[in-house]
């Protein structure tokens, strides 16, 4: 969420401060294949530029669209983090995102109701923010939610509105790539989320990616030291470490069970600490 609203941010000062007309007319209403951040559907387009594959589920131009999908990030977030942990949500995320890439890449190119000579492009968090929410409706069907503070609603029922809005929209003709890329999303999360309850988790290889990644950039991390100032001998630091990941498991089994909620407070605080370790 931070990385979306730094990068909305940084789009819409461009936007404002930078790109005029000659009559003094903001560009704040073009289109995103404007920006170089948005994910083409022609394979020359993102030959050239590459990073967009990853860029485009990060990046806003509307407000509305923006806060939109934050909402449902958080909350959807929520659900899944009770259930599996803040980690493989970055996988879901991410991998939901590609996967809503690959579906709308995939349909402009080969089907011939939306292949145009024409670039088509997408750009915003939908797609992976429908992965989350599909993969946290899979993993607590009968959760309940207020939908726009007043519908109260089992998290299944929400998923399958949303897909089926996707659905009508694509046959619209209304950003029918977005909705590809929605639909692209909804389905990985759903798959995603079958394969955790049967005890494999699609996303290991990608969260250990990023623990690497992290700890490339901390190796340099002094250790924790004693209260009289002392650094901790390395049998006591790896009991310590061991009792403490002992802990967080008793936590996360205690939610698997009976979910977030059933955590006292200092659970939930024990919990929060550590995972930002």
């Amino acid at each position: 969420m931070v990385i979306n609203a730094s990068v909305f941010a940084l789009i819409n000062l461009v936007l404002l401060f930078a790109f005029f007309d000659q009559g003094g007319k903001s560009f704040l209403h073009r289109i995103p294949e404007d920006l170089t951040l948005a994910a083409s559907s022609s394979p020359y387009g993102m030959l050239l530029r590459p990073w967009s594959l990853i860029t485009h589920m990060f990046a806003h131009i509307q407000f509305g669209h923006f806060l939109f999908n934050m909402i449902a990030l958080y909350t959807m977030g929520q659900v899944f983090v009770s259930v599996r942990g803040s980690k493989p949500l970055v996988a879901v995320y991410v991998m939901g995102g590609l996967s809503g890439y690959l579906l709308f890449a995939l349909a402009f190119n080969f089907i011939p109701a939306f292949a145009s000579r024409f670039e088509s492009y997408v750009l915003g968090a939908s797609a992976a923010v429908m992965a989350v929410t599909t993969a946290a409706a899979t993993l607590k069907p009968r959760q309940h939610i207020f939908l726009f503070g007043a519908i109260r609603l089992e998290l299944r029922w929400l998923a399958v509105i949303l897909v089926l809005l996707d659905l009508a929209s694509v046959r619209t003709g209304v950003n029918s790539g977005g909705h590809i890329g929605h639909l692209g999303g909804a389905f990985f999360g759903y798959f995603y989320a079958t394969q955790l309850l049967k005890g494999k988790d699609m996303g290991s290889w990608f969260s250990k990616m990023i623990d690497k990644i992290s700890s490339f950039f901390n190796r340099r991390r002094m250790r924790v030291v004693t209260n009289n100032g002392r650094p901790k001998s390395d049998e006591q630091f790896n009991i310590e470490k061991k009792q403490r990941q002992k802990r967080i498991d008793e936590i996360l089994d205690k939610i698997s069970r009976s979910g977030y909620d059933s955590l006292t407070k200092e659970e939930k605080e024990f919990l929060f600490r550590n995972s930002q370790k």
